[in-house]
C-alpha cells in the first residue's frame, strides 16, 4: 500500500499558497483571503513571482525564498507551472501538496502528459504526498484551516467528508453551515493523481478524532487497496458512499449472459456491500447520514417506535419503515399502562403512539420519556406538526430536556416551515437530528442499521483452506493457456485479445475443478451423431457447436429429449440446415451430443464471472436459462468465495424460497450448490485469464446439482501478469 501519513497534509503548523494574488476573481486570491481570514494559527506565506505584497503581506518570489518549514503548499498557477513547482516541494523536503489548478486529464492527451510529469517528478520523493489537481481543496475545521476557494467555515466535528466533485463539496458545504453539521475533515480529491479514497481511508481509521465517514464516488482506482482500506474503515466506524453514474454505459459488450447482468453499476454495488460501505442513492440521504452520524456517530438500535401528534404523518413513516424492511417495535403492556395513564382516551394504543392532535409540549414529551423507556425500544421518532394546542418551539425545548438512556436514541421530524424553524435549531444544538419529513428521518436511520449489519458480517473471515483438485495450479494454468493459443482474436470491447471456447471445451475445464457437468461427444455428421446417442444411451440432447453461435437456442440449435435414432438424425439435419440459413458466416463443426438429464424440474441457476475494468473477476448467481437477462435476479461477489458467502449470494436471490422447495417441492441440495460455488470461485481465482463465462442452465433438485450448458471467453487478461491475482480486487490471503 502507499505511504499514508498524512498528517503534515490535513494538520499542517504551515502553509504556504503559490499563486497568492490581489486580484479578485483568480482562485489564488480567494485561497490566500480563506486561509487569512478563518482563524489558522500558523504561518501563511504568500509566493507570487510578480509582486512583494498580497493582501497587505509581505510575499515571496518563490517557495525556496521563503527560509522556513512548510508542512502544506497549496498550487493556484497554471497547469503547466505544477510539474516544477512539485520538484521544487521534493527538493525542500516539504510533504504536503494540494494543487487546486485544472487543466490536466479533463482536457485530453495534453492534460495526461502534464499529470505524467507530475508523477515523475513526485517519484524522486516518496514522502511527498499530493492531492488533486482539479479540486476545491480541503478544510480542516479543528485547525480553522480553509485550504480552498469554497466558502465558508463548518464548525468542527467528528464527520470526514471525502468527494471527487468540486461542485458538490461547495454545495454541502453551504448546506452544513446553515444546518449546524460539523467535520472533522472536509476533502475534494479532484483527479486523485496520488492521494485517493483508499490513502485516506486508511489515515482516517487511525484519526481519533473521525467517528464517521461519507463518499462522493465517481470512480475508484488501485481497487485491492481500495477494499482494505475501507473495509479496515467500515470494520471500525460507520462509512456511507454515493456512487454517481449508475447508469453510465459500460465500454464493454457482452459476450455472455452475465456481461450483459453484471454492469458496472452492479459491480460497484457488489464491491461496497463486500467492504461494509453502505450506500445511498439520493442526496436527501446523503445529508440524512451526515446529520445523525454527526451527532449519534454510534450505531443506533433497530427497533423503532414513533410519537406523534398527527396520525397522518405517523403512517407516512410506518410504510417508509416497512418498505425498507424495518422493524416497527412493539411496546410492552406496562407501557401501554403507563401511556393509557396521561394520553387521551382516544390515543392509538399501539405504535405508532398517535398523542392526538391537541397535544401540548408536556405530553408529547411524557409519550416520548416513556416509549423510550420501553425495553422493546431502541430508537424512537418524535414527528411532530403545528397545531392548535402543539407550540413547536414549546415542544422541541420539552424534547431537548429529555434524558436519554445509554444505547438509545431520539430522532425528530418538524413538519412545516416558518412555524417550526426555531424548534428545529433547538433540537439540532440539543443534539436531536432533526429532518424535514419523515421518509429522510426513516432512510437516515435505515442507513445506519444497514451499517450495524455490515460490520458484523466484516468479522467473518473468508476460508481460504485450499479445495481438493486434481493436478497441481501450474498444469490447471497451463492447460487453460494452452486453450488461449488457437485462434485467438482482437476484443476490443475488452482491451485485449480473445476466443469463445466451444461447449466441449468449456465441459472439460469444468471437470478440472470438480464441477459435474454431462458427458459430452462431439459429432460433425449425422450418423456419428447417432452413433453417439446409442453410446451414451437415449434420451439425449443435440446442441449446434460452432465457434461464432454463442447462444444456441437463438437459431434454433438445441434439440430436447431425442429418444429414437431417426429423431437425432432429423434434428440434426434441421438443426444443420436452419443455422447455415440464419448464421452463414459461422463455421459449423456440427453438434454436441449429450444425455437428456431426467429431472430438469429442479430450479435453473445461472453461474458466472466476468473481468470489471476496475474491481477485477467479479462471481454472478441468478436465476438461469433462457430467460436470465430477463429475470435479472442476481447476486453478485467479488473472489475469493467460501461456503458461508456463497450461501450468502443464494439467500439474495428472489428465487431463493424456490431452492428451500415452494408448496410441497422438495428443496434442492443447497449444500452441493454451495459447494459449486466455491469450487466455480476457485477456478476464477487461478485463471486470471477468465474474461467472461457463463454456466448456464445449472439445474439444482433435491438429488442433483449439475451444469448443462456452460460457455468460456478467455484470453489476455488487461491486469497484471506479474502477479497471479492482480485480477482480483481481494487478495486470497485477505
Amino acid at each position: 500500500m502507499p505511504e499514508t501519513d498524512l498528517g503534515p497534509m490535513l494538520s499542517p503548523r504551515s502553509v504556504a499558497v503559490v499563486g497568492a494574488s490581489d486580484t479578485p476573481n483568480k482562485v489564488g486570491s480567494s485561497v490566500f483571503r480563506n486561509l487569512t481570514s478563518s482563524g489558522f494559527a500558523g504561518p501563511i506565506y504568500p509566493v507570487n513571482s510578480r509582486s512583494s505584497t498580497v493582501q497587505g503581506r509581505a510575499a515571496y518570489g518563490s517557495l525556496t525564498q521563503i527560509g522556513q518549514p512548510i508542512d502544506l503548499v497549496v498550487i493556484c498557477t497554471p497547469a503547466a507551472t505544477v510539474p516544477a513547482l512539485i520538484r521544487e516541494c521534493g527538493e525542500l523536503g516539504i510533504r504536503g501538496v494540494v494543487v487546486l489548478t485544472a487543466g490536466f486529464r479533463e482536457l485530453g492527451e495534453s492534460g495526461r502528459i502534464l499529470e505524467a510529469k507530475i508523477l515523475e517528478e513526485k517519484s524522486k520523493f516518496p514522502s511527498l504526498r499530493i492531492i488533486g489537481p482539479n479540486c476545491v481543496g480541503i478544510v480542516e475545521p479543528k485547525i480553522r484551516l480553509s485550504a480552498s476557494f469554497a466558502l465558508g467555515m463548518p464548525a468542527a466535528g467528528s464527520v470526514a467528508f471525502i468527494s471527487q466533485s468540486g461542485a458538490l463539496c461547495t454545495a454541502i458545504l453551504d448546506w452544513a453551515l446553515l444546518q449546524g453539521v460539523g467535520f472533522s475533515h472536509f476533502i475534494s480529491l479532484g483527479n486523485q493523481l496520488d492521494v485517493g479514497f483508499a490513502d485516506l481511508l486508511d489515515y482516517l481509521a487511525e484519526d481519533p478524532e473521525t467517528t464517521s465517514a461519507i463518499l462522493y464516488i465517481e470512480s475508484v482506482v488501485q481497487s485491492r487497496y481500495f477494499m482494505a482500506a475501507a473495509k479496515k474503515f467500515a470494520s471500525r466506524k460507520p462509512l456511507i458512499a454515493y456512487k454517481a453514474g449508475r447508469f453510465a454505459q459500460s465500454a464493454k459488450a457482452a459476450a455472455s449472459h452475465t456481461g450483459a447482468m453484471a454492469g458496472v453499476d452492479a459491480v460497484y454495488d457488489a464491491a461496497m456491500k463486500r467492504a461494509g460501505i453502505v450506500r445511498v442513492f439520493d442526496m436527501q440521504s446523503l445529508f440524512a447520514c451526515a446529520e445523525l452520524l454527526t451527532l449519534h456517530p454510534q450505531a443506533i438500535g433497530p427497533r423503532l417506535a414513533i410519537v406523534t401528534n398527527a396520525g397522518g404523518p405517523g403512517v407516512m413513516a410506518t410504510d417508509t419503515l416497512l418498505e425498507e424492511n424495518g422493524q416497527l417495535a412493539e411496546l410492552a403492556p406496562e407501557t401501554i399502562k403507563e401511556l393509557d395513564a396521561f394520553l387521551p382516551v382516544n390515543w392509538s394504543r399501539a405504535n405508532p403512539v398517535d398523542v392526538i392532535g391537541d397535544a401540548d409540549a408536556e405530553r408529547i414529551s411524557k409519550a416520548v420519556t416513556a416509549t423510550l423507556a420501553d425495553p422493546n425500544v431502541d430508537t424512537v421518532l418524535a414527528l411532530l406538526t403545528p397545531q392548535a394546542m402543539t407550540h413547536p418551539t414549546q415542544s422541541a425545548r420539552a424534547l431537548a430536556a429529555i434524558s436519554i438512556p445509554p444505547g438509545k436514541a431520539i430522532l425528530a421530524s418538524l413538519m412545516g416551515g416558518e412555524q417550526i424553524a426555531e424548534g428545529r435549531r433547538i433540537l439540532q444544538q440539543s443534539g436531536i437530528p432533526t429532518f424535514e419529513t419523515p421518509e429522510q428521518a426513516i432512510h437516515g436511520l435505515m442507513h445506519l442499521i444497514d451499517h450495524s449489519k455490515r460490520r458484523d458480517s466484516l468479522t467473518t473471515i473468508v476460508d481460504n483452506k485450499p479445495i481438493p483438485l486434481a493436478g497441481t495450479r501450474e498444469e490447471r494454468r497451463r492447460y487453460v493457456d494452452d486453450l488461449a493459443k488457437p485462434s485467438m482474436k482482437p476484443l476490443s470491447e475488452m482491451g485485449t485479445s480473445a476466443r469463445t471456447l466451444t461447449e466441449p471445451e468449456s465441459k472439460q475445464l469444468l471437470v478440472r475443478y470438480g464441477i459435474p457437468t454431462t458427458p459430452i461427444r462431439i459429432a460433425p455428421t449425422a450418423s456419428e451423431a447417432v452413433q453417439a446417442a446409442e453410446e451414451l444411451g437415449f434420451p439425449v440432447v443435440l446442441k449446434i457447436l460452432s465457434p461464432q453461435i454463442s447462444h444456441k437456442t437463438d437459431v434454433g440449435g438445441v434439440a430436447l429429449n431425442l429418444a429414437t435414432a431417426t429423431q437425432v438424425r432429423e434434428s440434426f439435419e434441421r438443426m444443420i440446415a436452419q443455422a447455415r440459413s440464419m448464421r452463414p458466416e459461422a463455421e459449423l463443426l456440427g453438434v454436441t451430443v449429450q444425455p437428456m438429464i431426467a429431472e430438469l424440474h429442479g430450479v435453473e441457476l445461472i453461474l458466472g464471472a466476468k473481468q470489471d475494468p476496475v474491481f477485477g473477476s467479479v462471481i454472478m448467481m441468478g436465476t438461469g436459462g433462457i430467460h436470465a437477462e430477463i429475470y435479472r435476479d442476481r447476486s453478485l461477489e467479488l473472489p475469493p468465495i467460501d461456503r458461508s458467502l456463497a450461501l450468502r449470494m443464494l439467500q439474495n436471490l428472489r428465487c431463493w424460497p424456490l431452492l428451500q422447495g415452494y408448496r410441497g417441492a422438495k428443496a434442492a441440495n443447497i449444500e452441493a450448490v454451495a459447494e459449486l460455488i466455491t469450487r466455480f470461485a476457485a477456478m476464477i481465482v487461478e485463471q486470471p485469464r477468465i474474461l467472461e463465462c457463463d454456466l448456464n442452465p445449472l439445474v439444482v433438485s433435491s438429488s442433483q446439482v449439475i451444469v448443462l450448458d456452460a460457455r468460456f471467453v478467455i484470453g489476455n487478461s488487461s491486469f497484471s501478469p506479474a502477479d497471479p491475482f492482480s485480477h482480483l480486487a481481494i487478495a486470497p490471503e485477505n
